[in-house]
């Protein structure tokens, strides 16, 4: 099996304001605890120079998406399913390296604490890894940059727009529709490992609450999701 590159892919376009400090100081968590990761920053003039000379197939989709976080979104598989390596969000913190969780591996998604049960599984976008040209990147990309999920006037909602086309619940829907062989090959990391607070929890750390269940919920974390979701509070 070939094994994920160790290459690190944090993006920030920079079309609205410059890096914040916060998000700064937590991606320079990821270079301390994986020395030996090649680390690459996308800005957005980096991120259209690749996608005209790798993929000028899908540059007018990549346009047309009404917003700019459908961008965002589609870049990362894009990047993931030419180069490979791992890609993760700026709100995100590395507590210590996962080589060990990701032996094996070809393929990784982080799931969600909020959302897990026996029969229903989310995970999100905000933390994979991948090898170049694994299949069901390749099967996010084909979706993603189809012209069918272009936003029309039935999606009023931005945040319902981008989980169902570019985010979220489309990568749910493409799992779900695969065969369990093929499911075999995609690993769904614990939400224990990589995203030990929920959305709830995660904004009592922003805003400085300390209590015992929240330092329990560090016991076994890789890595922890912050959840800031600006995005979704931006009106573009």
């Amino acid at each position: 099996m070939n094994e994920i590159p160790k290459i690190i892919h944090q993006i920030w376009s920079g079309i609205s304001e410059p890096l914040p400090e916060k998000f700064r100081i937590l991606g320079e968590t990821w270079k301390r605890d994986y020395p030996d990761w090649q680390y690459e920053f996308w800005d957005n003039e980096r991120i259209n120079q690749f996608i005209k000379e790798h993929y000028p197939q899908y540059w007018y989709v990549y346009c047309k998406f009404p917003f700019n976080v459908q961008r965002w979104d589609a870049i990362r598989y894009l990047i993931l399913e030419k180069i490979g390596g791992m890609y993760v969000d700026f709100d995100y913190e590395s507590i210590q390296p996962m080589d060990d969780l990701l032996k094996g591996h070809s393929c990784c998604f982080a799931m969600e604490k909020d959302f897990i049960s026996s029969y229903f599984r989310i995970f999100n976008n905000a933390l994979m890894l991948s090898i170049p040209t694994h299949p069901f990147m390749q099967r996010i990309v084909r979706y993603v940059f189809s012209k069918t999920v272009l936003v029309d006037d039935n999606y009023s909602l931005k945040k319902t727009a981008v989980f169902n086309t570019t985010g979220p619940y489309a990568l749910i829907r493409l799992y779900d529709s695969l065969t369990e062989k093929e499911k075999d090959d995609i690993y769904l990391i614990p939400a224990e490992y990589v995203s030990p607070f929920s959305g709830y929890e995660a904004e009592e750390v922003r805003i400085g609450v300390e209590r015992q269940g929240l330092e329990d919920c560090l016991e076994k974390a890789y890595a922890v999701h912050y959840y800031y979701s600006e995005w979704a509070k931006n009106n573009e």
